[in-house]
């Protein structure tokens, strides 16, 4: 007898919860591994290992007709998956009393949220109480005592605060978590040639972000190198990328200054343009609808780090000019029916990218 659709159906869901199973069972099994690699201290990610899991599904998923594409995507998620679940293991031997210096705020919370969850030990120093942290009132004893110092307040205080821990002269690591650093960066060069264990991280993402498994955190080098593993060790599972803490703001120029900035730039348009955005979104391109996807996420964003960042980095004025000219230039091509200015733009786009898809 032929089978109906909802009999295909329920064979289908069947074999979804197979799929399940057996990824549960994947699951436990990295758990175990991760109860090991935490005993052993053993680091989180092995990218060789990583690779070849993908290589084996992509090989075996030519067997039955599959995409290489599509095998890369579940193994990569599986290994996502047992990653994120390994990183929640407590490791004694690195557990850490921790000082979060303004961590009520949302990064703040989020580290906290993080450190607690591998089995760190936190207390918070902030004007506001937390809900859930202990409070540590007296910022000198909660330096004096803390295996590790995080300030992650606002921009425009991280100045202020890095001067009041640096003279209290810790033991401890010392790092800010501040997404510009040229307002205080001769204090962590200082604090590091006074003999400070002091660096300077900027996690690239938001409070809103569920893991930091292959997510970028950016490692400022201030002078002090047992600073950088030791913050390194910390982050564990992430991305992680080392530069001099003079090289960030140039760079962090273009990776959120211009974003910022360039998004903030669309939207504005379009408001100003009078025409409502429904109406716009009903005759949308494939590029309007991506552009406006992260549009969307940036006009929710924190108005006022988003402001410090566009107000407080020293180079974002060289980025945003060349973005005034990269404008001129589209629009003088198409007035003076430049097809070749036009064309090689769009030439040395690809270029820059790496090339045609």
């Amino acid at each position: 007898m032929r089978e109906s659709i909802d009999d295909v159906r329920k064979r289908i869901e069947k074999i979804d919860y197979e799929i399940l199973r057996m990824m549960a069972n994947r699951t436990a099994a990295a758990v175990e591994m991760g109860k090991m690699k935490a005993s052993e201290s053993i680091p989180l990610r092995a990218p060789a290992v990583e690779e070849r899991v993908v290589e084996r599904y992509i090989s075996q998923a030519r067997e039955f007709g599959m995409s290489a594409s599509s095998a890369s995507q579940i193994a990569r998620l599986l290994i996502r998956e047992s990653i994120e679940q390994q990183g929640h293991i407590p490791r004694p031997s690195l557990t850490k009393r921790m000082l979060i210096i303004g961590g009520t705020g949302k990064m703040g919370r989020w580290l906290s949220d993080l450190f607690e969850a591998r089995g760190h030990r936190i207390r918070v120093h902030d004007i506001v109480d937390s809900d859930k942290f202990p409070m540590e009132r007296d910022l000198e004893r909660g330096v004096r005592d803390a295996e590790v110092v995080i300030i992650a307040t606002p921009i425009s205080v991280t100045r202020e605060m890095l001067e009041k821990v640096v003279e209290l002269r810790p033991e401890a690591l010392v790092f800010d978590i501040a997404s510009i650093k040229s307002p205080f960066q001769d204090i962590l060069r200082k604090g590091a040639a006074d003999g400070l264990s002091i660096c300077s991280l900027h996690p690239m993402f938001g409070p809103e972000t569920y893991s930091i498994i292959d997510r970028n955190v950016v490692v400022c080098n201030c002078g002090s190198t047992d600073a950088v593993d030791r913050a390194r060790e910390l982050f564990d599972g992430a991305n992680l990328m080392e530069m001099d803490v003079e090289e960030h703001d140039p760079i962090m120029a273009y990776v959120l200054g211009l974003g910022h900035a360039t998004n903030i730039a669309f939207f504005e348009s379009l408001r100003a343009s009078g025409r409502s955005f429904e109406e716009l979104s009903q005759a949308a391109s494939t590029t309007f609808q991506r552009q406006v996807e992260t549009a969307r996420d940036v006009a929710s964003e924190n108005a006022s780090l988003y402001y410090e960042i566009q107000k407080m980095n020293p180079y974002n004025a060289e980025a945003l000019a060349f973005l005034q000219r990269a404008l001129e230039d589209v629009r003088s091509a198409a007035e003076r029916a430049d097809r070749g200015a036009f064309e090689r733009m769009m030439r040395e786009g690809r270029e820059y990218f790496g090339g045609s898809q």
